[in-house]
């Protein structure tokens, strides 16, 4: 909190799978509110999780932090146009600048993920792992399905 108070800068903290947390911690965050901030916001809390933290939250118990939560987001999953372009940019992050996911491959992830980024990664993973052990090049409907019934996806 020096920072925000010393240098006038904010800092971001973010929490990933707030749903595990139990609710003692989750009380302590809601305390780090209650220091001097009625006016001033000496950091940015950004907590992150799957669905079952709006259900944490709804807890009598857990009522004060969700009162202090100013802005919510429910994150949708990607939609199928959007999906290809998703993967290829991962590639390209890794370092491959070919898309070699065929079109009807890309289809069968989404058919599979509902575009849930997360379960799309597992997806493409796993196609690209069956793929390198058949040796193949390209991955197809078929690679992704084998993908995914041999990494038990």
């Amino acid at each position: 909190m020096s920072l925000y108070y010393n240098q006038k800068i904010t800092p971001v903290i973010i929490l990933d799978e707030v749903q595990m947390l139990s609710n003692s911690i989750l009380e302590e965050l809601r305390l780090l509110f209650n220091f001097k901030m009625d006016f001033e916001n000496p950091f940015i809390l950004i907590l992150s999780g799957q669905s079952q933290i709006r259900n944490k939250l709804q807890l009598a118990v857990n009522a004060p932090l969700k009162q202090r939560i100013a802005v919510k987001y429910v994150m949708q999953g990607l939609k199928p146009e959007e999906l290809s372009d998703y993967i290829f940019t991962r590639l390209k992050c890794a370092g491959l600048h070919e898309n070699i996911f065929t079109q009807a491959a890309i289809e069968a992830i989404y058919s599979a993920s509902k575009g849930v980024p997360r379960f799309v990664n597992s997806l493409a993973t796993s196609s690209l792992m069956y793929a390198c052990s058949i040796k193949q090049k390209h991955i197809d409907e078929e690679i992704v399905y084998q993908g995914q019934k041999n990494f038990d996806i």
